[in-house]
């Protein structure tokens, strides 16, 4: 990821917001959705009442989809919400509530990554310091609304809210949850599996996309989701593996996963890369882990604990899968890790 390798965007302080900031609610996928569509607009100033319809829509519907959206036991904003949802609100009170005790801690919390200040600002609080109280909207997060990645912030930012959800709603138990979500080829969904039924969770490309900001794993090439060249699912380690003799970790698992661009994955085709470029990967994965929910405790059970046991979990199945499967490729260079 650009921010984690020292590369500061607008684009990439902005996923490391989303994928690595600390989850004790979802809010703060909300008010990202929330911000991104109303700077789209070209606004550069907003009043908490501007931002109260759509950030309260989105929390609604997601207290439909899970009831649970936060880990403290009760909310007075989410009762709000959830009396919406059952008819014992209406839509303007709601909006009320919504001004009134939806954004008590987000604008705050939002911008912080590891405890600091983030390395771009995308607005000015001026709730309390101001003839006209509300939050300015910089040029940088004006700049990332317009721009071409749009589109696909909004999605990853979704993907990991269904990804928070499952882990709260499944208890982030290494023994249920890590074990029961699966790649689903056919529909490039990751899939929780219970006892009754599979679960679609959410979409590969979306969930992954952010980690490798939005860019092929391969040649380092940006992809835009949509695109006629990418971004495709791919396989590191072959999933022709599986029709051999494999005697390493599932290869149809989230570690073995990646985003490459339509004319590397040609080119690569049932061959593993080069043993130079798969650095990249572990520590594609050891970013993965930090994000705490849930794809850490999925990465742990198919890999290792500690990084020193995933290093060699991974090195041992490229020895294997190169032993079954000699022939290798060379990515194009630009996403090694020297």
């Amino acid at each position: 990821m650009d921010y984690r390798r020292g590369v500061v965007t607008g684009e990439s302080v902005w996923r490391a917001i989303v994928l690595y900031g600390v989850n004790s609610a979802t809010y703060k996928f909300a008010f990202g959705a929330t911000l991104l569509e109303i700077a789209a607009t070209g606004r550069n100033h907003v009043t908490l009442e501007d931002l109260a319809p759509q950030y309260a829509e989105l929390l609604c519907r997601a207290l439909q989809r899970q009831p649970r959206q936060g880990t403290a036991v009760r909310s007075k904003f989410l009762d709000a919400c959830r009396a919406f949802n059952a008819g014992e609100l209406d839509r303007d009170t709601l909006h009320r509530r919504t001004a009134q005790l939806g954004f008590n801690n987000v604008i705050d919390a939002f911008p912080q990554l590891g405890g600091q200040q983030a390395p771009v600002r995308y607005y000015e609080d001026q709730r309390k310091h101001s003839a006209t109280p509300g939050l300015v909207l910089r040029d940088e997060l004006l700049e990332l609304a317009s721009s071409v990645h749009a589109q696909d912030l909004d999605a990853e930012t979704t993907a990991r809210w269904r990804l928070v959800e499952t882990a709260w709603a499944t208890g982030i138990s290494n023994a249920v949850l890590a074990p029961s979500l699966v790649y689903d080829s056919v529909t490039q969904h990751l899939v929780l599996k219970t006892k009754q039924r599979r679960k679609s969770v959410t979409g590969v490309v979306a969930a992954l996309s952010g980690y490798q900001d939005g860019r092929c794993a391969y040649c380092n090439e940006g992809m835009a989701q949509g695109d006629s060249a990418g971004p495709i699912v791919e396989h590191v380690l072959p999933w022709k593996l599986l029709t051999r003799r494999w005697r390493g970790p599932d290869v149809d698992a989230i570690w073995n996963l990646v985003l490459s661009c339509w004319p590397c994955n040609q080119a690569k085709r049932d061959r593993a890369p080069h043993e130079t470029w798969m650095p990249w990967l572990e520590q594609r994965n050891n970013d993965l882990i930090e994000s705490r929910h849930p794809l850490r405790e999925v990465l742990m059970a198919q890999t290792g604990e500690t990084a020193a046991a995933r290093h060699a979990t991974l090195k041992l199945a490229y020895q294997r899968a190169t032993e079954l499967l000699p022939a290798v490729w060379a990515p194009p260079a630009g996403a090694h890790i020297t």
